[in-house]
């Protein structure tokens, strides 16, 4: 759960280069619709920890916000992740 923020970055990039690796139509489409609706369950998961502790900070490479890179998700931010994870698994699946 701590490193849940970063992840719903990661699962997208790394199955984007898959998913061209993939030569096979049927192993595409399943690897897309996993990604899909995973980012959907990571997008739930940011939005009910987001509304029961707070806004989430996540610093990148572990340097301090001036010098590093700082992802925040606040209320806003993980109400439209969730909405437009949620469209992307729907058109996916569809």
């Amino acid at each position: 759960m701590e490193h849940l923020p970063v992840l719903q970055i990661v699962v997208p990039l790394v199955a984007a280069p898959l998913c061209v690796l993939a030569r096979q139509r049927a192993l595409v489409v399943g690897i897309a619709v996993v990604a899909c609706w995973a980012s959907f369950v990571m997008a739930g998961l940011l939005l009910v920890r987001v509304l029961t502790s707070g806004v989430i900070t996540y610093q990148l490479g572990g340097w301090p916000a001036p010098w590093g890179i700082e992802y925040r998700v606040d209320t806003l931010s993980a109400f439209v992740l969730l909405f437009v994870s949620a469209v992307g698994a729907l058109v996916v699946s569809y």
